[in-house]
């Protein structure tokens, strides 16, 4: 990477309160490349540290990792960082930024050796094609059980006939999503977690009333909130996922964990959102 741009894009990191990562080591998973920067953490507002991070990709991905912190510095687990490496094939030289957005929500950017960003998620070629690189042919058999396992769970949700639920890969933890037309209006609910400080999955059914590709959706509040927020939605083939803009929506709305909220379709590309009241820690069901 050029140095010029390399230097321009730290002091964006101090600005931002973010931090950066080159992934050229031979060993990714090391203490050194999973630790916070002092200078970051210092930054961070105090009640803005946990013990679980989310990172959040461009393309609607997202990875929960577990914090722990050790005599000097906190850093992050490997059970979670190693998931995150090897789900975008990282480790030829690519320059990573995270960007905290607020409850431990983490935007990362990728840029590849070229520097050109990367805006997609890896293919299943190249990612196989680092691991050879690298030797790691065990990695090569954990990827294959995932799929397997993956592809397991798609039956029995076919199986149960589960319409209010969405797959975004083990790493992620998302609410389910109860899916229903209202007097022709299609709508679901959600149980604000963590992670949905910063994105949320919609349920196939709901995403059948949507437009197919990606687009900017605009959602309303009703009740107490006021206003509006354009919130960019990423449509794939596997799921629909409202992403950048939602982690701003939560913050002025605010969204605050726990709570229960409707999101009522009224447009192909608008949505009112809507918060009923506050969900027990009993009642939240999560998909593993």
């Amino acid at each position: 990477m050029n140095m010029n741009n390399w230097f321009d894009r730290v002091k964006e990191d101090r600005e931002n309160l973010s931090f950066s990562k080159t992934f050229a080591c031979a060993d990714l998973s090391s203490e050194c490349m999973r630790t916070f920067p002092f200078d970051f953490i210092k930054s961070l507002p105090i009640e803005e540290l946990s013990n679980k991070m989310v990172i959040i990709a461009k393309w609607g991905s997202s990875w929960e990792v577990d914090i722990s912190k050790n005599p000097r510095l906190y850093y992050m687990e490997k059970s979670g960082w190693n998931q995150f490496v090897r789900d975008n094939a990282l480790g030829k030289n690519e320059f990573v930024t995270f960007t905290h957005i607020g409850s431990m929500c983490f935007d990362v950017n990728i840029y590849g050796k070229d520097e050109k960003e990367i805006v997609r998620a890896p293919t299943m070629a190249s990612s196989s094609g680092i691991k050879q690189e690298q030797g790691a042919s065990m990695e090569g058999v954990e990827l294959e059980a995932t799929e397997k396992k993956a592809e397991e769970s798609k039956k029995k949700i076919k199986i149960k006939k589960v319409v209010n639920s969405v797959e975004i890969g083990e790493s992620s933890r998302v609410k389910r999503g109860r899916v229903r037309v209202k007097n022709g209006v299609p709508e679901f609910e959600i149980t604000i977690k963590r992670s949905g400080l910063g994105h949320v999955a919609i349920p196939n059914l709901f995403k059948k009333h949507m437009l197919k590709e990606p687009t900017m959706f605009t959602i309303h509040s009703k009740g107490s909130g006021c206003g509006s927020w354009e919130v960019w939605c990423l449509v794939r083939e596997a799921q629909a996922t409202f992403s950048r803009g939602w982690s701003k929506l939560a913050r002025e709305y605010p969204l605050e964990i726990g709570d229960k909220c409707t999101l009522q379709l009224i447009k192909p590309n608008e949505c009112v959102l809507t918060i009923s009241n506050k969900a027990k820690e009993e009642e939240i069901t999560v998909i593993d």
